[in-house]
């Protein structure tokens, strides 16, 4: 019995704690805000260390009447009032300690609050660090093995094409001085030659070409089989 009731003793403070923040940041930004930022200086003061450092009370003095305050001889007060020109800040004595006090606790918070939002940032960077590794994994070995397989059939194609090449401008170099012996020797026209040869270079590059590639296929798969 004695651990619920501090259960829901703590419950309600945390709930209190967060509505007090929540309201707190509401009336910091409707009524602070135009002159004041947490973390630098504006018309006034930053204030994300104003409680740490000179405590909730006068914090909440110095919001409601800070005039007062200097008048008083308060030596932080004065300081301020002589850094910013002697413009005293308005009074906010019209709003009730309720408000007052929520201003406090905002501006108490304020630095542990943002704390915990980095912290909750960090902590959720590893998951997507972890998915940018996973994306950047290499790919299986078959698809490199494909692509290899692809790569050198390109080269061979090139390399049977090169051949060719080769063996027609051979075969031309050495066919133009045999042209005027066949029209004398077989008593053929020029038509009648050009076929003949024609059709013997395309059995020559034919047998060159078809050579080859039986050759480089006995080896790619000698070496697949050895893989």
């Amino acid at each position: 019995m004695l651990k619920k009731f501090l259960f829901i003793i703590v419950l309600f403070t945390s709930i209190t704690y967060s509505q007090d923040y929540a309201k707190g940041k509401q009336l910091f930004n409707t009524h602070c805000a135009a002159c004041h930022k947490m973390d630098r200086k504006l018309v006034g003061p930053p204030l994300q260390d104003v409680v740490e450092l000179q405590g909730r009370d006068w914090t909440k003095t110095w919001i409601k009447n800070s005039k007062a305050l200097i008048d008083s001889g308060d030596e932080h007060a004065v300081e301020i009032w002589e850094e910013y020109n002697r413009a005293a800040m308005p009074a906010y004595n019209f709003l009730p300690d309720t408000d007052l006090d929520d201003i406090v606790e905002y501006l108490a918070s304020y630095k542990t609050k943002k704390a915990e939002t980095i912290q909750a940032t960090q902590t959720a960077a590893p998951s997507v660090g972890q998915t940018t590794v996973v994306s950047n994994q290499s790919p299986p070995w078959y698809i490199i093995l494909l692509v290899l397989v692809a790569l050198v059939l390109f080269i061979v194609a090139l390399y049977a094409i090169q051949i060719a090449l080769t063996t027609i401008m051979r075969i031309v170099h050495t066919g133009q001085s045999t042209n005027l012996y066949l029209m004398k020797k077989l008593h053929m026209d020029k038509d009648e030659v050009n076929k003949e040869f024609d059709d013997f270079i395309k059995d020559e590059v034919n047998k060159k070409v078809n050579t080859k590639i039986k050759t480089f296929k006995k080896d790619l798969n000698k070496k697949l089989k050895d893989l």
